[in-house]
């Protein structure tokens, strides 16, 4: 651990987190703040204690005291600015595509700076690589005549796990996962959005996963994607198999 710093004033805070944002440390900020993105879309968070991570890779998670997703998140952030008066200002800003997450602090906490060390690489199975590789073999596992053009094509929005053609020629943009929710269809909607943007050309979003909620569904729908849906028997020949462990494992994932 680098630094812990409990109860501080907001000049404190703001001095320790200007030091560490923009090189390869962990920073975790607990306090009550307000959040407010601007970018292909606008939204805002009203004032709540938060706590704020910035990752080592400059990924921002923002979560809230309850459930495991982030009530708002940037995969990279380009540059970092921080500022304060009676509150801290932290600005995080991209690029490509251009968008900004401003974290304003009334009060922090804590702030603590680490710096993390993991050379495991985790080793999936029963998982969406199953149904990446799957899908490669096989495409119409997912439609008809579907042609597989690329796995794990980068954009600046991050890695499309299947990138196809439709018998139509149009390009098809697949993200796979297992347990989706709110923030992959807003993760298919970025990668739909750079390779519109790249070709110039209409382009369909298919979201593949073994169930959907309604809920996720209806907001697939309003964004103009796609559900598919796959079942791991289909693509892992031995899922029945599977440590037990596992299947205890999925039950704490639903939505």
């Amino acid at each position: 651990m680098e630094e812990l710093v409990e109860d501080p004033g907001i000049e404190e805070a703001a001095e320790v987190i200007e030091r560490y944002v923009a090189r390869p440390y962990t920073v975790q900020v607990n306090g009550l703040c307000s959040v407010n993105y601007q970018g292909r879309a606008k939204s805002s968070l009203d004032r709540g204690e938060r706590l704020v991570v910035i990752k080592q890779d400059s990924a921002l998670l923002v979560h809230g005291p309850e459930n495991y997703q982030p009530k708002n998140w940037q995969p990279e952030v380009d540059s970092w600015n921080v500022e304060s008066d009676e509150e801290l200002l932290l600005t995080a800003k991209r690029n490509d595509p251009d968008e900004t997450v401003e974290l304003r602090f009334e009060d922090v906490e804590t702030v603590l700076v680490t710096q993390m060390v993991d050379r495991s690489e985790l080793k999936l199975r029963g998982h969406e690589i199953d149904i990446h590789e799957s899908i490669e073999e096989d495409p119409e596992l997912v439609e008809e005549g579907l042609k597989v053009i690329e796995r794990e094509r980068k954009t600046p929005a991050g890695y499309i796990d299947v990138f196809a053609r439709d018998p139509e020629d149009r390009y098809v943009v697949i993200e796979v996962k297992r347990n989706p929710d709110y923030n992959t269809v807003l993760q298919l909607q970025r990668y739909v959005d750079e390779i519109e943007d790249e070709f110039a050309s209409e382009v369909r979003g298919i979201l593949v996963a073994p169930k959907m909620t309604d809920n996720v569904l209806d907001y697939l729908d309003d964004h103009g994607l796609e559900f598919v849906e796959v079942e791991m028997e289909d693509v892992i020949a031995s899922y029945e198999s599977l440590d037990d462990s596992q299947t205890e494992l999925e039950s704490f994932s639903e939505v």
